[in-house]
């Protein structure tokens, strides 16, 4: 009998570790990807002693390239990636493209992406002012730094992104 439980007990416990290292698959900012960001989190995560900072970090992106393939962040105002907004949903941030051109490539002329946390108070803004989210319609989403975004894309063909501001 006793025989029995501790084969037993050594089936459920491989069974755990096997369940385990499935889940484990390099992913560690949870993007769906194993590459370069990844080791960017693996070292945010020692730079604050093991943990995760505990705050959310939310951004928002502009790319010629579809945002599940550019993890890229980028801190300037010309160049295609994740921008940084904050670390709360109703953190104050603006950016106008028209103010900072972002261009994928100079001779590059392709549609658009942008995308924005989906329970975001952030909108897309034109010129004029007014929110034009419903002129890019979408119904995809990508998970970027663990937070769903909804992708609006922008199909006229450009060189660079501009009239468009985000902002609350």
């Amino acid at each position: 009998m006793k025989k029995k439980i501790l084969l037993l007990m050594a089936a459920m416990l491989l069974m755990s570790t096997g369940a385990f290292a499935q889940s484990i698959k390099g992913d560690v900012n949870g993007d769906g990807k194993v590459d370069v960001a990844d080791i960017v989190a693996v070292i945010e995560i020692m730079k604050n002693g093991g943990g995760t900072g505990g705050e959310t970090r939310y951004y928002w992106y502009a790319g010629q390239d579809h945002p599940s393939v550019n993890h890229t962040i980028v801190t300037d105002n010309n160049s295609p990636g994740w921008r940084f907004t904050g670390t709360t949903l109703d953190a104050d941030y603006e950016f106008a493209t028209t103010d900072n051109n972002i261009a994928d490539n100079p001779t590059r002329r392709a549609s658009w992406y942008i995308a924005l946390p989906i329970d975001t108070k952030y909108h897309l803004y034109d010129d004029v002012g007014s929110i034009v989210e419903s002129d890019y319609p979408s119904e995809e989403t990508v998970v970027f730094n663990n937070v769903t975004y909804k992708i609006y894309y922008l199909e006229t063909p450009a060189r660079a992104l501009g009239g468009i501001t985000i902002k609350k």
